[in-house]
C-alpha cells in the first residue's frame, strides 16, 4: 500500500479511538516528517520499509541537529503507524519483536517557584466571573497536576465532594482529590458561573465567557496572561503540573503515589522530577529527616 494512503487510513483509526485532537495533529505532524524522509529516499510503499528506514530517519534527524527526547517522540509515533501496518497486512515489521531508539539526554524540568505560583494566583483576584474562574482553573492546575485537554474535560457529573473523575490518556481514569484550597476555590466559581449563566448550553465544568467548553488554545492563553512578565521559563498549562509534581516531591510524597496522581504509565516517567531537582534542594528535604532522630 502507498504510505501516504496508509498514513490517512491510520490516522483516521486513531481518531476512531477517540485520541485527543492534539495527540492527533502530532502524530500528523510527526508522521508527514517520516513521510517526507521516505521519499527522499525513494521508499514509497509500506512494503519497503525496515528496521533500516527507521534508524536512517533517527540518523538523519540527529544530523540535524534535534535532541534525543525529540527524535524519540517522532519515533513514538512512526512506531504506532508501522505497527498499525503491520497488523493490518500492509507489509512492514513487527515492532513488538524490534525496534530502535535514540539515547535521551538527562532531563532537567524547570518549573515555576513558588513566587511566581503566589503571583500568577493574585493576578486573577477580581470578583468578576472570569477573573473566579481562572483562579479556579490555576488552582486545579497547582492542586492536582492534572493535564490541559484533562481539564477541558471535566464535566459537573466528574465533581465530587472530595474528588473529581480525571478523563485521562487512552480512556483511563483515574481521581485527584479537592484539597480545601481547591474546593474553596471551585465554591466560589460554581456560585459565579450559575449567576452568569442560570441556562448552561452544556455539562461542561469549566466553561469560556459564552458558557461554552474551553479549549486547549484558550487555557494556554489563560496561563499566559496571569503568568506576564515570568521570565526564563515556558509559562504553560504544563508547567504547573511539573509544579504539582516536584512540590509533591518536596513534601515527601511517594512516587507511586505521584505516579498515580499524573496518570503516568509508569513510575519511571515520575522519576524525571524527583532526577531534575537541585543539589539544594536535596539537601534540604534530607536535612528535615533525621536517620537517628527516626529510631
Amino acid at each position: 500500500m502507498k504510505l501516504t494512503l496508509a498514513s490517512k487510513e491510520f490516522l483516521k483509526e486513531i481518531e476512531v479511538r477517540k485520541y485527543t485532537p492534539k495527540t492527533i495533529r502530532s502524530y500528523r505532524n510527526n508522521l508527514n516528517l517520516f513521510l517526507c524522509y521516505c521519499a527522499e529516499n525513494g521508499v514509497e510503499d509500506t512494503e519497503e520499509i525496515t528496521l533500516g528506514t527507521v534508524k536512517g530517519f533517527a540518523f538523519f534527524m540527529n544530523g540535524r541537529g534535534r535532541k534525543g527526547t525529540y527524535i524519540n517522540s517522532l519515533l513514538k509515533s512512526v512506531k504506532s503507524f508501522i505497527q498499525y501496518c503491520y497488523d493490518e497486512e500492509y507489509g512492514c515489521f513487527n515492532t513488538r519483536g524490534k525496534f530502535v531508539w535514540c539515547k535521551e539526554e538527562k532531563p532537567m524540568i524547570r518549573t515555576f517557584q513558588p513566587k511566581d505560583v503566589k503571583r500568577m494566583l493574585s493576578h486573577c483576584s477580581g470578583r468578576d466571573f472570569l477573573s473566579i474562574r481562572d483562579r479556579a482553573v490555576l488552582t486545579t492546575f497547582f492542586e492536582t497536576g492534572i493535564r490541559c485537554w484533562e481539564l477541558c474535560c471535566i464535566k459537573n457529573a466528574d465533581i465530587y465532594e472530595d474528588f473529581i473523575i480525571i478523563h485521562g490518556k487512552n480512556h483511563k481514569q483515574r481521581v485527584v482529590p479537592i484539597t480545601a484550597v481547591l474546593h474553596k476555590a471551585l465554591i466560589k466559581y460554581e456560585v459565579a458561573r450559575d449567576k452568569e449563566f442560570p441556562y448552561p448550553k452544556n455539562d461542561y465544568y469549566f466553561v469560556s465567557f459564552h458558557d461554552y467548553q474551553l479549549t486547549n488554545s484558550a487555557v494556554e492563553h489563560i496561563i499566559k496572561r496571569h503568568g506576564e512578565g515570568i521570565e526564563g521559563i515556558r509559562v504553560s498549562p504544563h508547567t504547573c503540573r511539573h509544579f504539582f509534581a516536584q512540590q509533591q516531591v518536596k513534601m515527601g510524597t511517594d512516587l507511586y503515589t505521584i505516579s498515580r496522581l499524573l496518570g503516568h504509565e509508569n513510575i519511571g516517567i515520575t522519576q524525571t522530577y524527583l532526577n531534575s531537582l537541585r543539589d539544594e534542594e536535596v539537601i534540604e528535604i534530607a536535612k528535615q529527616k533525621s536517620v537517628l532522630q527516626s529510631l
